[in-house]
């Protein structure tokens, strides 16, 4: 497991066209007009630092706010379940360990927002006995300039506890993260496409510039 969870790959046209406006209508009925569920404004983020406020969060993950909609109905979990489902032996190529999706839910970033970089872990929470060995990311629309995904990698010591796995706190909130040196790699799709990334890898997104980006995020689990 945890050689997959330093893996990067792709499968494009995941969901397909008649899907992608499927859950589009979906989302807009979910958010409403105002956008509602914008980090600013909400009690809870999906992100946590072990001793730190609500508000420190925010400002360490969405510095600028984002939306994140993580109560998501059946209707949108089933359609992404049944699209990894069709399209898991594509996925285990890249990732073997694979079995299975999880946890999902929708973000969006408007014009200067964007995630810095952050490592996510395998653990899982929920079930401690099956890790979470990569995130899946898949593409509902597109921003209108900036708002790319990206992966970050270094060949430095810095990143990597004795056992050869990452150090916890790998996020903007340590100063040990930010002095390390790494080289980020960007990437590029389509509504519909899925990119996914090992629970050890850095990533983020750039700030967008115009537009809104959105897309679909959940784990692919063993």
């Amino acid at each position: 497991m945890l050689h997959d969870s330093l893996k990067i790959g792709s499968v494009e046209g995941l969901l397909s066209p008649d899907e992608v406006t499927r859950l589009t209508a979906c989302v807009t009925d979910g958010l409403g007009a105002d956008r509602r569920f914008t980090v600013s404004e909400r009690r809870r983020s999906v992100h946590s630092l072990e001793g730190e406020s609500l508000a420190r969060v925010k400002e360490v993950y969405e510095p600028h706010g984002r939306v994140e909609y993580d109560e998501l109905p059946d209707e949108i979990t089933g359609v992404l379940e049944g699209a990894v489902a069709r399209r898991l032996g594509e996925l285990r190529r890249i990732f073997p360990t694979v079995r299975r999706s999880m946890d999902w839910l929708y973000v969006e970033y408007g014009a200067g927002q964007y995630v810095t970089p952050h490592v996510d872990y395998p653990f899982n929470e929920i079930a401690p006995d099956r890790p979470k060995v990569a995130a899946i990311g898949i593409v509902l629309h597109k921003a209108e300039a900036g708002g790319e995904f990206f992966v970050e990698t270094g060949g430095g010591d810095a990143l990597w506890n004795d056992e050869g796995e990452v150090k916890e706190g790998a996020n903007d909130h340590s100063p040990w993260f930010n002095a390390m040196r790494r080289t980020r790699w960007h990437v590029t799709s389509r509504a519909g496409d899925a990119v996914c990334w090992g629970t050890q890898l850095v990533h983020g997104t750039e700030p967008v510039a115009a537009g809104r980006s959105g897309k679909f995020i959940g784990f692919l689990g063993s």
